[in-house]
């Protein structure tokens, strides 16, 4: 990249007259994504008012390079600077130096090492459960029995909310809507919010301190105001961020998992007989499925990637999925492959805007895969799995399984 220059001296970005939100690019957008890479560095898309970069090489250093792509516009669509936008802002996500170091200090020290180390006896507990009861049927869905139960089962709980029916079901639904929201404002959004409206009264009460249990990581949010170490008013919008954000991207990584596992056998057999090889098992599937496909940067002055200028104060959609499978950047980008380094991955961000939330999710894949390949000898495929459209969000709706116990 380099600095403010004339116009004259650099390309426009190619206009493309394409749709990433079209149903059937959203359940196989890789054409698309290769679409975009063949345009250059960045590319216009004129439907949306926003250029787009989907190549490895651009993608990674723009995320890290907040001071000139900038959180503060938003990481979805619109712009939420500008009146009438539709949703507030993240209290960490969608804000910048100094006032991002400020939270997310907080935030991690309300999340230590001590606190995540001291869940993974319960979440090892959990897994063992939820694989003896998978065992005892003959098919099982990858999705609703394996990582949305485990992950509804394992969160809350860490979060400080009850383990209930209505607690995963609200969860998945706000995470829905999360990620809707952040893809435009077309009829896929309205329907979701439409259904979430009706459980809004239960979202409002599950922010206030009141209502989470002892000891979960909501709480010690509320304990880090009494500590003088966060705002009053940031507490309920920080735990609101997990409401809406905490269990989706995790369980598209443990099913994603699980799918290509299934697929590729081999490489089941590998992690068995190697299982220090979990932590690449799950990174190579949140590569590949890149649960949040997108993030939104907003342009801070006029800059120049790779010889296309993006002028200041322009919405840019970083294609975090497309630079995941950049054959330039990865060998072979569309294989499952547990040997590969996948150092470079951009599916939990990059810098300073790094998923705050990727030590809880990776100890969660962890211990239940873990306990899948002590128990299940062979994982078969028992029909195509059915994708969940969403704006933003890549996940499976279902996942038809058959477990052969070890």
């Amino acid at each position: 990249m380099s600095g403010t220059m004339t116009t004259e001296a650099f390309r426009q970005a190619p206009v493309l007259d394409i749709d990433p939100y079209d149903e059937a690019v959203l359940e196989s957008p890789f054409e698309t994504f290769a679409e975009m890479r063949r345009a250059g560095p960045v590319a216009f898309l004129p439907k949306y008012d926003m250029y787009v970069m989907a190549r490895h090489r651009d993608v990674q250093p723009a995320l890290k390079d907040w001071q000139t792509f900038s959180s503060t516009g938003g990481s979805g669509v619109a712009d939420i600077r500008k009146p009438g936008a539709w949703r507030p802002p993240s209290a960490i996500v969608e804000v910048d130096p100094p006032r991002h170091s400020y939270v997310r200090s907080a935030m991690q020290k309300a999340m230590s090492p001590q606190l995540i180390r001291s869940w993974r006896a319960v979440f090892v507990k959990e897994a063992e459960k939820l694989v003896d009861t998978v065992l005892q049927q003959e098919y099982v869905d990858g999705v609703v029995d394996i990582s949305e139960t485990y992950i509804s089962t394992t969160f809350p709980p860490a979060l400080g909310l009850p383990v209930t029916p209505e607690t995963r079901e609200n969860l998945f639904l706000l995470g829905s809507l999360n990620f809707d929201a952040q893809g435009p404002r077309n009829a896929r959004y309205e329907a979701t919010q439409k259904q979430a409206d009706k459980i809004m009264p239960w979202h409002d009460a599950m922010m206030r301190r009141e209502n989470l249990l002892p000891g979960g990581f909501g709480d010690r949010l509320y304990q880090a105001v009494d500590a003088g170490e966060l705002e009053p008013e940031l507490a309920p919008l920080l735990v609101r961020s997990f409401l809406r954000g905490g269990l989706d991207t995790t369980s598209s990584a443990i099913s994603g998992a699980l799918w290509y596992l299934a697929q590729n056998p081999d490489q089941y057999a590998l992690l068995r007989q190697e299982p220090e090889r979990i932590r690449p098992a799950l990174e190579e599937a949140m590569r590949l499925e890149t649960p949040i496909q997108t993030v939104g940067r907003l342009t801070m002055r006029d800059v120049v990637v790779d010889g296309t200028l993006i002028p200041n104060d322009r919405k840019v959609m970083m294609f975090l999925g497309a630079a995941n499978r950049d054959p330039d950047f990865w060998d072979r980008p569309d294989d499952y492959d547990l040997t590969r380094s996948t150092l470079g991955h951009v599916a939990l961000g990059n810098g300073i805007h790094m998923c705050i939330g990727q030590m809880i999710a990776r100890l969660e894949g962890e211990c239940i895969l873990s306990e899948i390949i002590k128990r299940v000898a062979e994982i078969h495929l028992e029909g195509p799995p059915v994708r969940r459209i969403n704006n933003v969000l890549r996940s499976l709706k279902s996942l038809p399984l058959r477990l052969k116990a070890a």
